[in-house]
């Protein structure tokens, strides 16, 4: 004889009690991440964009993260313009301590890369699609036949005002 054991649907199927916790824990986690509003904001992110211009900016993160056209990350970013390549730097208001990403700022200024602030951490890691904060990105400068050339103008002019 054959041990074969067989399923019945209702041992199989997921009941509707099963479905309303795993639609719960989905609404707790975007809860949470609302939540996370950032408790900190460095003295030296000024200004923030926000609005318009953070959508925008946000579009164009998903768009060069897709065409593998951005670096990110302190010591990536940091190596990345003093080569001298051009692009805009994404820096978050909410790093602590603010040593570590003091120097950038100075750093784009003195190679002519626009710069601005985003508010805070997780909203960079999840435009760049991973769940890990991001500190620090920076979006090459599209060549003339990239998809996301023409929002890298639109978020490049809205920084220059």
């Amino acid at each position: 004889t054959s041990s074969i054991r067989r399923f019945s649907l209702l041992e199989v199927a997921p009941t509707a009690k099963g479905m309303a916790e795993a639609d719960k824990e989905k609404e707790n986690e975007e809860e949470e991440e609302e939540e996370r509003k950032s408790l900190y904001v460095s003295p030296l992110a000024n200004p923030v964009i926000t609005d318009k211009l953070l959508d925008r900016s946000l579009k164009l993160l998903k768009k060069a993260v897709g065409e593998k056209k951005t670096k990110r990350g302190v010591p990536e970013c940091t190596k990345a313009v003093r080569k001298g390549q051009k692009g805009i730097c994404f820096i978050a208001a909410d790093i602590y301590p603010m040593d570590v990403f003091a120097h950038m700022p100075v750093l784009c200024e003195e190679k002519g890369i626009y710069y601005c602030y985003v508010p805070n951490r997780h909203v960079l890691g999840g435009a760049c699609q991973t769940r890990r904060p991001i500190s620090l990105v920076l979006v090459q400068e599209p060549k003339d036949d990239a998809s996301y050339s023409k929002t890298y103008e639109q978020v490049m002019n809205g920084i220059k005002a």
